[in-house]
């Protein structure tokens, strides 16, 4: 029908499918510089058969859907996985199945060039570092608009302060309405400290002033899930490289450095400066 000239929206009439299908359908098994050839069709659909079913489960229409539109928007498989397993009712799918079935397509095929690294090597990494992803991210473009525009008390961003040779970190969140700020402080950078120290941040503070919480993309919080288990919380990451995202807690991380300016340990303060310092932010 191709070749004879119909238009997609015809096609799809005439077979009493959509055309966003005739047009997937076009797109999977048409031979670069030709029309859509029922040949490579056929063997394509006898490959899918074989591969395995739950990389299969983006053949759904609506899934591969939403797949698609997010993909579209720079989005990681890791943040689409993350969406789909807070939507009540969507399809649930890890992001190693979406990155199989990309893998699995043509590299020329729309949905494989909307990939944000389609095509690229990853850079060397120093010897034993491993470059971790925060699990079932969640995007700050999923928050509500209520948390986004500062209408409630409960909305928090996050942060791990480091300074250069210190054998310390602190840690801030600041709450996005009032500004009212809590500081931490743990030994080392790993995740599981890291949380920890965030529980006893939030220990004497009312659940119900803690709806959600916001973070960069740093490995150091990489176990956020514990977070949505003790506190019942919502959390949600920025865009890499998008400090501004989170500008109430840069900010207020430059006010705590005139407390602690460059060349302070900050595995050498002790607890009571740590409190003094948060005090004063918050007079």
């Amino acid at each position: 029908m191709q070749r004879d000239g119909k238009k997609q929206k015809e096609i799809a009439e005439a077979i009493e499918v959509s055309p966003s299908t005739v047009s997937r359908e076009l797109a999977r098994n048409h031979i670069t510089g030709k029309h859509y050839h029922p040949l490579h069709a056929e063997r394509r659909a006898s490959f899918l058969k074989k591969r395995p079913s739950v990389i299969s489960k983006l053949e759904d229409p609506e899934l591969f859907e939403v797949v698609s539109e997010k993909l579209a928007l720079n989005w990681s498989p890791e943040q689409i996985s993350g969406y789909l397993w807070k939507q009540v009712g969507k399809h649930q799918i890890s992001h190693q199945t979406i990155y199989k079935y990309l893998w699995s397509l043509d590299r020329n095929h729309p949905i494989r060039k909307a990939m944000r690294r389609s095509g690229r090597r990853n850079r060397k990494q120093k010897p034993g570092f491993i470059r971790k992803q925060a699990a079932e991210r969640v995007s700050i473009h999923d928050r509500s608009k209520v948390a986004s525009n500062r209408k409630r008390v409960g909305d928090w961003e996050l942060d791990l302060v480091v300074c250069k040779k210190s054998t310390g970190y602190l840690v801030t969140a600041v709450d996005r309405k009032t500004g009212y700020t809590l500081v931490g402080r743990c030994q080392k950078k790993s995740s599981r400290l890291v949380m920890d120290t965030i529980r006893s941040m939030f220990k004497k503070v009312p659940k119900k002033y803690i709806k959600t919480m916001t973070f960069d993309n740093g490995t150091e919080f990489f176990y956020h899930p514990l977070l949505s288990t003790w506190f019942k919380v919502k959390v949600f990451f920025a865009d890499p490289y998008c400090s501004g995202q989170r500008g109430t807690n840069e900010n207020t991380n430059g006010l705590l450095r005139q407390y602690f300016p460059k060349g302070v340990d900050y595995g050498s303060i002790s607890w009571q400066q740590v409190r003094k310092a948060a005090m004063l932010l918050n007079l």
